[in-house]
């Protein structure tokens, strides 16, 4: 059985709020065989507390790292909007 990890940015906007005023998140889904089997949602700080707790369990954080770094870019200075996609997938392989 092989695992894929994915993730994604969302920007979710709740109510009145425009996407620049909401902060964007990480979803990562775990799948085996196909199907999803975990997911998680994480907000920058989030995923900057979960690459430390990962890293410092001696597992790979590569993909968190690039969501993290995803992440980072999106929350850029005013007039950025647009610089990084709203979806970004990454495979890796378990």
């Amino acid at each position: 059985m092989n695992e894929d990890l994915t993730w994604e940015l969302r920007h979710e906007a709740k109510g009145r709020k425009s996407r620049r005023e909401t902060p964007a998140k990480a979803r990562f889904y775990w799948k085996k065989d196909g199907q999803v089997v975990r997911s998680a949602e994480f907000t920058q700080s989030e995923l900057e507390a979960e690459c430390e707790r990962l890293s410092e369990a001696g597992k790979d954080i590569t993909q968190f790292a690039l969501a993290l770094l995803a992440l980072s870019t999106s929350a850029g200075p005013a007039g950025s909007e647009g610089a990084t996609p709203d979806r970004v997938d990454q495979r890796r392989r378990a």
